[in-house]
């Protein structure tokens, strides 16, 4: 829906708002939206010195002096029109769009002005594209709003209602998971932009294994720039989830072991980051329940057979010959050797309980200085736990976690 403008403002907030209208019928492709903070700026005098919006290359940067004006001009006229009984505050489809779209650049959280749009929408005086549009420009200046993310669900959801999701998925999918790695990029652990992705996968590629394994692939160069953000490292164990439903138990176990080298080169190369570790443990633990039966027997004969499986390799962004020659990292040979009481043979799983305290014991003896003291206790906090998950069948790991503790509580 066009803007249009009829103003004849007589207080500060009216003026502002007939402002900040003008500014999306000059450029209504205005994509991102941003407060410029004006110190030096009080009330009414700014307006006097400095315009209130200033629009360049699709951008909107709104005053901070003129928020509040514009703010309890626009909400309490939305909200007396939507009051029974009061005639006097009718207000046109171009009023309403108007008056919703300046609270919510404000206030996202407001969810009368988004049920506002829903009516509008479904009454069908304003486009979904619109309303999609204005969502994602709201996301801009507030990433993290849980209101904007259930709103722009719902969009997603009519949108699919209308067009069929074979046409949402070719013509606005892509656009939803730039929108929602943008609002994760703004702020981080953003929980609600993480949400958002995770349901549009489970909604619309969790059948996909093609789609999967590029999005799998992709957020690892992320989760790479991000190493402490734990909402990532939890979108990538929905997607691993998701993955084990249409991918074979061979290609399970590359992705698997493939996983446990990138998370392994984590905690080597940024130490003292608990959310690798975390998502260690999710590593460790479906290995566990899914290919607990597998030993390095089989996993070498797997690795012979699907060498030259280069699609799927291709797929991962890795060969396969980068992916088998790490498992030298869990030391073959090291595993026929006693350890403490117990031996263990070239059937141990990869991924057992004992070689993962193998591991932490070997992370454990190169930390030094402050960083080194983080990594050690992330090390010692993994090791209990996997340690105790066992504890039941075996007095000796309860020994163990003990003395760690022990040892800990007296450093």
């Amino acid at each position: 829906m066009a803007d249009k403008t009829t103003c004849c403002a007589d207080e500060p907030g009216e003026k502002l708002f007939c402002s900040i209208n003008k500014a999306f019928i000059v450029d209504p492709d205005i994509d991102e939206v941003d407060i410029i903070p004006c110190l030096h700026c009080e009330g009414e005098q700014g307006s006097e010195k400095e315009d209130a919006f200033v629009v360049e290359n699709h951008k909107l940067g709104i005053r901070s002096w003129c928020i509040k004006p514009l703010f309890l001009f626009s909400y309490n006229k939305l909200i007396r029109s939507r009051l029974k009984g009061r005639k006097d505050c009718n207000l046109t489809v171009t009023e309403s769009v108007q008056l919703t779209r300046a609270v919510l650049l404000i206030n996202a959280e407001c969810y009368t002005a988004w049920n506002a749009r829903k009516e509008m929408v479904t009454s069908g005086v304003l486009s979904l594209k619109d309303d999609w549009k204005l969502s994602g420009l709201v996301l801009s200046k507030h990433p993290r709003s849980a209101e904007t993310f259930a709103h722009r669900k719902w969009i997603v959801t009519q949108l699919e209602k209308h067009e069929g999701s074979g046409e949402f998925i070719r013509s606005y999918l892509k656009n939803e998971l730039v929108i929602s790695l943008r609002a994760a990029e703004c702020y981080a652990d953003n929980y609600t932009a993480w949400s958002h992705r995770a349901w549009l996968v489970s909604r619309f590629m969790h059948d996909q294994r093609k789609k999967l394994l590029c999005e799998l692939h992709a957020m690892r160069v992320w989760a790479e720039k991000h190493v402490s953000d734990n909402c990532a490292f939890h979108y990538r164990q929905c997607v691993l989830k998701h993955l084990k439903s249409v991918c074979s138990k061979t290609e399970m176990l590359h992705l698997l072991l493939s996983e446990l080298e990138f998370v392994t080169d984590l905690i080597w190369t940024f130490p003292g980051h608990e959310v690798v570790w975390y998502h260690r443990n999710f590593i460790y633990h479906v290995w566990n329940q899914w290919f607990a039966d597998v030993t390095f027997d089989t996993l070498h004969e797997i690795a012979s057979s699907t060498s030259k499986d280069s699609d799927f390799n291709g797929k991962l962004g890795r060969s396969s010959s980068s992916i088998i020659p790490s498992l030298t990292e869990f030391d073959l040979g090291s595993r026929l050797r006693d350890h403490g009481s117990e031996t263990f043979a070239s059937n141990t799983s990869p991924l057992s309980t004992p070689s993962e305290i193998r591991f932490c014991d070997s992370v454990i003896a190169k930390c030094e200085g402050p960083v080194g003291e983080v990594q050690r206790r992330c090390a010692l906090n993994y090791k209990r736990r996997i340690m105790l998950r066992n504890a039941s069948n075996s007095l000796k790991c309860t020994r163990i976690i003990l003395d760690d503790w022990k040892t800990t509580t007296a450093s």
